[in-house]
């Protein structure tokens, strides 16, 4: 992984803790790590230090460990955990590209969608378009993605909503839209 795309990781957890209420401070630290990554001259592992920590100077002590498990492995157990605090209908929500945690959180309040399937049967139907930031070019692309997602899990033989220890398919950073589902972060 480079060290964009470890942003684009760490943008993501950023907005899973702001999807949770998490301190401001805290979402912003993370926030700024991740611009921060993007910045590097060289490739973060090149930052580590014997105890693995990402030895950064803009770095609190936590996040020089959770930053420098990322780097190591490609993961952070930690996005792991937010994902699994997650209310159920956003977890399997922002398995769909293009669904962050803001946007699953406006679907399940304002149009009651829960699952991957109610999102498709919404954009087939129209009932997405009008509200605040949805277009028909960008219902269109969510209810792509959502069949999608639907048609994969059937094929893979799996329940489309989630995998077998309650964590969302994928690892929640949209394709399309960013962690956050409002384009302020892009994600692989």
């Amino acid at each position: 992984m480079d060290n964009r795309n470890r942003a684009k990781y760490v943008f993501a957890v950023a907005s899973i803790l702001e999807a949770l209420g998490a301190n401001p401070y805290r979402i912003r630290a993370y926030r700024r790590a991740a611009v921060g990554l993007q910045r590097l001259p060289e490739d973060a592992g090149a930052y580590l230090d014997e105890a693995g920590e990402l030895n950064l100077p803009w770095l609190g002590p936590r996040l020089r460990t959770k930053l420098g498990e990322l780097v190591r492995t490609d993961r952070m157990c930690f996005q792991e955990e937010l994902i699994g605090a997650l209310p159920r209908p956003m977890r399997e929500l922002i398995a769909v590209p293009g669904v962050g945690p803001r946007w699953a959180e406006r679907l399940t309040s304002e149009l009651e969608i829960e699952t991957v399937e109610d999102l498709a049967r919404a954009a087939g139907e129209s009932r997405l378009r009008g509200r605040r930031g949805i277009g028909t070019v960008r219902e269109r692309q969510l209810g792509e993605a959502a069949r999608a997602l639907l048609e994969s899990a059937v094929l893979a033989g799996a329940p489309p909503r989630s995998t077998p220890d309650g964590s969302a398919l994928g690892n929640g950073v949209s394709a399309d839209r960013g962690a956050s589902g409002d384009g302020a972060a892009r994600a692989a």
